[in-house]
């Protein structure tokens, strides 16, 4: 265990002052002991807060922090932490150490040698921590009780035996549980099976009921299931017994009295099951079939009358002919306990056997230009719509069935918990044709109800946002055509626009792609939905529902003047409404300086709590008390996670992520403001090295991908690039960074890059004197990958390029498919971020003018590419387009193809293979350091894998 104090904490940030003549640069192995902190929680008193701090590579801590008495313990490889609702433990695993599972991965061990988590319960109120090994899984309930449930692997002996497998009587304790004298065993009788090998073996393990608090434990074996209740008011445990066939038991365990109840017991197989929040019924999927392909039955268990009903049988009259309850829905309670959702489909049935050889077989795909889905998108998501689940639900008091979903209305949304008496369905069937062109994803609304399932329709072509109120009252809605919300009536289905008397647009003022802009979405709905709050740029607008009353800027103006967006938080996920009489704090950002903070608007009287040049992320509450947690940072300080009042008072520090980054340089960061090539005025980041000397002179890599100049607080810590060049590392090894914002014209993209990074580029370099404007490299991947491609034919400015996934021809591209998704790439190019704005046919001229294939000859910068054979989003032969080309006219060019890899990587190794080979391709160029290997004499394919070429040739 360590011990950190506070203290300790604010002294480890002030480590680097004295030694900042002495400082490193950062490199490739620096990688590993670079940290995060995630999995941030607290208490519901808001005493103790939890989270973890894990490096990239190896072993990290689960940290627990005491607010009364700022004491900060850990454990070295905890995770996935949760107190109880009681707040009087912290459950949580501790993982294998990373060292020992790579040895073993090594040596080819077998997962059920492979070693387990361990469970770990650390008592609050006495400090003391117990372990519990081989632990699979664990419950604690969400909203009262203080006991969880733990699931534990198969005990294997040294000799290989499966020693759970001789615990067949459930009045046995846990394995690996110590027996206390407060230990409860449970007395429910079970006939002991023969000790003899049975034909049949469970694949169920033990689970255990544990207080913490008090020690009572109660062990159920066999256990291949269980449901735990949010309010923690019992548990429902499956067991898979039997000698030669399968049986399934179904058991209550009432944890205010640690009486165990049997529910069912019977011959054949559990697939689902889940329970109501206060245990009081049960849902499940239960087939008594012996053979593979099994037909499950829905089952619904009440408590109160202790009764077992089959709701579904193998058929049900209000299921379509032919349709059985499926194992691949979903199964839950609605919030008040009056409705059971569940997954309904065609019944299973035995595969005829396939007599014909392979050569003998049709393999083929048609194509049909009636087809509402290309036929790539229809394969990507066959195994779904093959053996799909529709949704279906069971009305418990008054018995009903009603099929919500069909293969037709195939998506149906149950809002609010389900707590309402109708769902939503939609069809986008009218336009998933066009939406491969018009990159419009519109869809008809309609109302369906839950006990005839009668549908109504509510409004057709909702092609933007929306928002229905928690009473399920009213719809909210914004049209693009007119630029304008709707409000619904669902009650006398009327509909009456609410925004159009405001002059100020809701809509996105920044868009530049060919299409409708979108609006700006909805904050919330007021208690009784009488207000609905809606956003435009900056502000937040409230609108009565009832139509009597006119609009109100809820924040008074105050985000137009000031340049300053207003987004409201909401604290506590169970509140459904916006209460402005309690006070509604607000998160906002300012576009000028990008400055961020938090205030609390009450009555009309804003209260600015906190405002800094920084990044923050949203506050966690505690459920109970007045503190939360939140993290705040910037470029040159990690987000450290902080403890305060809601007023963002009483502030404690808690963190200390990565202490030693005050032995290494850093970098600078700053806005710009510039003017484009063509008077526009933009911002943008200039990135510099900590240790500048301004007599100096330092290369420039320009990065950019649209606007990202809101980025100004963030912070990177030096990793793995997946695509793109690393700001930190480069700063810290002498480049700077110019990250400019860029706006397009339609049909102009190119060009308008161009315009945007040309002026900013001639702006900081006559700016700024320790720029090397003759060492002035490019970099962007996807969007920003075509926009390099595009700019190095149309200026040789620039010493070096790098280009990630770049389309290079848009003619070629246009007609092909995104193979991440099966859908054509047409709307991309006409309608959203290739915004050519017409048709290959239409708009020829400007397809040929932004594709940078045609103007290869122009080229005189070398470019370094990297286009991977899996990418799913831009064509792997757009990259090879523009190298064959390149390297028939003699330009140097090389791209890195890594296999199997998708869009941006997703290995380590790989992404560090990235770091190393980009970071040798711009120093080569842009700081004259000798050529490596690989870019001097290439890597046959011969030595792949063996010859990595990082030498640099002398």
């Amino acid at each position: 265990m360590i011990k950190i104090t506070l203290t300790f904490l604010l002294l480890a940030f002030t480590i680097g002052t004295t030694q900042s003549q002495n400082k490193k640069a950062l490199s490739v192995d620096d990688y590993d002991i670079w940290k995060s902190l995630r999995g941030a929680i607290l208490s519901n008193n808001g005493k103790w807060v939890s989270y973890q701090i894990n490096p990239q590579k190896g072993d990290g801590y689960l940290y627990l922090y005491n607010t009364e008495n700022q004491q900060l313990d850990s454990v070295a490889r905890g995770t996935a932490a949760v107190f109880s609702p009681e707040n009087n433990f912290l459950a949580f695993k501790v993982v294998p150490q990373a060292d020992t599972v790579r040895t073993l991965k090594l040596k080819k061990t077998k997962d059920e040698k492979m070693p387990k988590d361990t469970l770990v319960v650390w008592n609050l109120i006495s400090g003391e921590k117990k372990s519990y090994p081989r632990i699979k899984n664990f419950t604690v309930p969400k909203k009262k009780g203080d006991w969880l449930v733990a699931h534990f692997h198969k005990k294997i002996s040294k000799e290989g035996q499966d020693t759970d497998s001789l615990l067949r009587d459930s009045t046995h304790l846990a394995m690996d549980f110590p027996k206390t004298e407060s230990t409860i065993i449970n007395n429910d009788s079970t006939t002991k099976k023969k000790k003899t090998p049975t034909k049949f073996k469970s694949k169920g393990t033990q689970l255990v009921y544990l207080n913490p608090i008090n020690g009572d434990s109660i062990s159920f074996a066999d256990v291949v299931k269980y449901s735990v209740p949010k309010y923690g008011e019992g548990i429902f445990v499956v067991q898979s017994v039997g000698d030669s066939i399968e049986e399934t038991k179904i058991k209550r365990l009432a944890t205010t009295q640690l009486k165990t109840d049997s529910l069912f017991h019977k011959q054949g197989n559990l697939s689902a099951l889940s329970c109501d929040d206060h245990a009081g019924q049960l849902g499940f999927l239960f087939s008594p079939d012996t053979a593979k392909t099994k037909t499950y039955r829905l089952y619904h268990w009440l408590h109160k009358k202790n009764q077992l009903n089959m709701v579904v049988d193998t058929m049900h009259p209000k299921l379509p002919q032919g349709w059985s309850a499926h194992t691949k829905g979903k199964l839950w309670f609605s919030e008040k306990g009056d409705k059971l959702f569940f997954g309904s489909g065609k019944r299973p049935s035995e595969e005829a056997k396939d007599t014909l050889l392979k050569s003998e077989k049709v393999f083929v795909d048609i194509w049909n230009w009636k087809d509402k889905r290309l036929q790539p998108m229809q394969k990507k998501n066959l195994n779904k719509d093959k053996d799909r689940a529709y949704k279906a639900v069971y009305l418990i008091k008054p018995g009903i069935v009603t099929q919500l979903e069909t293969e037709t209305f195939n998506s149906v949304s149950i809002l609010e918990d389900g707590n309402w008496d109708y769902a939503v369905v939609t069809d986008d069937t009218p336009y998933l044709r066009a939406s491969s062109w018009s990159g419009v994803w519109a869809k008809d609304f309609y109302r369906i109800d839950l006990a005839s399932g009668e549908r109504s329709l509510i409004q057709k072509k909702i092609a933007n946002k929306y928002s229905f109120s928690p009473d399920g009252d009213f719809l909210c809605w914004y049209n693009p055509t007119d630029s304008t919300w709707y409000l619904n009536n669902l009650k006398n289905n009327t509909k009456t626009p609410i925004s159009n008397n405001i002059e100020l647009p809701f809509y996105n003022e920044l868009n530049d792609v060919p299409n409708s802009p979108r609006a700006y979405g909805v904050a919330g709905w007021s208690p009784g939905s009488s207000e609905v709050y809606i956003y435009d740029r900056f502000d937040i607008w409230k609108f009565d529902t009832r139509l009597k009353n006119q609009a109100l800027n809820l924040t008074q103006g105050m985000g137009r003047q000031q340049k300053t967006r207003f987004r409201y938080v909401n604290l506590d996920k169970d509140n459904k409404y916006i209460n402005e009489k309690e006070g509604v704090l607000l998160h906002f950002l300012n576009e000028e300086n990008k400055n961020q903070g938090y205030g609390w608007l009450k009555n009309g009287s804003w209260e600015s709590c906190i405002h800094e040049p920084a990044n923050f992320s949203k506050p966690i509450k505690a459920k109970n008390s007045d503190q939360m947690i939140w993290r705040k940072g910037d470029f040159r300080q990690y987000p450290e996670l902080y403890y305060s009042t809601l007023q963002f008072t009483a502030t404690q520090l808690i963190s200390n992520t990565n202490p030693q980054q005050s032995l290494y340089n850093w970098g600078n960061i700053q806005l710009i403001n510039y003017n484009a090539l063509d008077g526009k005025e933009y911002q943008g980041l200039l990135v510099t090295p900590e240790n500048l000397d301004r007599s100096k002179k330092y290369p420039m890599i320009v990065y950019y991908y649209e606007r990202d100049s809101e980025r100004l607080h963030r912070y990177y810590s030096p990793a793995p690039s997946r695509s793109t060049v690393n700001w930190t590392m480069y700063a810290s090894n002498g480049y700077v960074l110019f990250i400019p914002d860029i706006a397009y014209r339609t049909g102009d993209p190119g060009l308008s890059a161009y315009e945007a990074i040309m002026g900013g580029v001639m702006s900081v370099t006559q700016r700024f004197d320790f720029i090397d404007s003759n060492n002035i490299g490019l970099q962007g991947q996807s969007w920003g990958g075509y926009q390099t491609a595009h700019m190095i034919t149309r200026t040789n400015m620039f010493k070096a390029a790098m280009a990630g996934a770049p389309v290079s021809n848009m003619t070629s591209a246009y007609g092909g498919i995104r193979w991440g998704t099966g859908s054509s790439r047409m709307f991309q190019y006409e309608r959203t971020q290739s915004r050519i704005g017409g048709t290959l046919w239409d708009k020829f001229t400007k397809y040929v003018e932004n594709s940078p294939v045609f103007y290869v000859p122009q080229i005189e910068t070398p470019l370094l590419m990297m286009h991977n054979d899996n990418d799913g989003a831009v064509p792997w032969y757009q990259g090879i387009e523009m190298f064959v080309a390149m390297r028939r006219l003699n330009k140097p060019v090389w791209m890195l193809t890594y296999n199997d890899e998708e869009h941006n990587l997703t290995r380590r190794a790989n992404s560090i293979d990235l770091s190393i080979r980009m970071r040798q391709f711009f120093d080569h160029y842009l700081k004259g350091k000798p050529a490596p290997v690989w870019m001097e004499h290439g890597i046959p394919a011969v030595e792949k894998g063996h010859n990595m070429g990082y030498d640099l040739v002398e």
